[in-house]
């Protein structure tokens, strides 16, 4: 089985350890007992320490974020023994060499992008960070990826996911997520930016993931409904 750690250097991700602190644009070393203030807009979370309680009961708990990467997020985790994978979908996602013309029209190339990402074994992971990342994909996509990642989740594992409740109007600045502590976490902007394609209702959701159980909704006052949902 892969090492984490492993597939971050393959990625050319950071990756921050307490041995050996290191400094982004962003953060200061997570290596320091309290995490640097926030730069920017910061919200509370209902979810995360609901979801980071169920996984750490999990033996040696592993589990894959797919939002843009955050250094001091990875040290977060690690801090409750969790080991993570990163993946940046939505980068991955927006690369043109998955883009091919089909029928007159520009759309994915989803065998090319499946090969090419998320390739880990069956039944791996106790936890997925989806964050908002679903609020951006077409239904039908959305639908493809739910299905294709599950084969990688464990039975009882839980999924972390965000819902956008409102949709602006046309791309706007997509943000990733840095934790600040269980019930806090700083939305950072970044220069990708991309239209919210569905907004989903409760009952949708339970329809993209079959298969789950959902543990929590809560709506939240910035116009994001968080998601905790169980694979049964």
């Amino acid at each position: 089985m892969k090492n984490p750690l492993d597939r971050l250097t393959q990625s050319n991700l950071k990756f921050w350890k307490k041995s050996a602190p290191q400094q982004s644009e962003e953060e200061t070393s997570p290596d320091s007992k309290e995490l640097s203030l926030p730069r920017h807009a910061s919200f509370p979370t209902k979810i995360l320490k609901d979801f980071i309680d169920n996984v750490v009961r999990k033996e040696n708990p592993v589990v894959l974020d797919i939002g843009p990467v955050i250094g001091s997020n990875i040290e977060y985790f690690l801090n409750f023994g969790i080991k993570i994978y990163m993946e940046d979908f939505l980068a991955a996602y927006n690369k043109p060499k998955y883009t091919v013309f089909l029928d007159d029209k520009l759309t994915l190339d989803e065998k090319k992008f499946f090969s090419e990402n998320f390739s880990y074994g069956d039944n791996y992971f106790d936890g997925l960070i989806c964050w908002d990342i679903l609020s951006y994909l077409e239904t039908k996509f959305a639908r493809t990826f739910v299905e294709k990642i599950s084969a990688k989740m464990k039975p009882t594992s839980f999924v972390l996911g965000f819902f956008q409740t409102l949709k602006g109007k046309g791309p706007a600045p997509v943000h990733k997520y840095r934790v600040l502590d269980e019930f806090n976490l700083e939305h950072i902007p970044v220069e990708l930016k991309m239209e919210t394609r569905k907004i989903y209702q409760s009952r949708e959701i339970n329809q993209l993931f079959p298969g789950y159980q959902s543990q929590k909704f809560y709506l939240l006052k910035h116009n994001i409904l968080e998601v905790l949902l169980k694979k049964v």
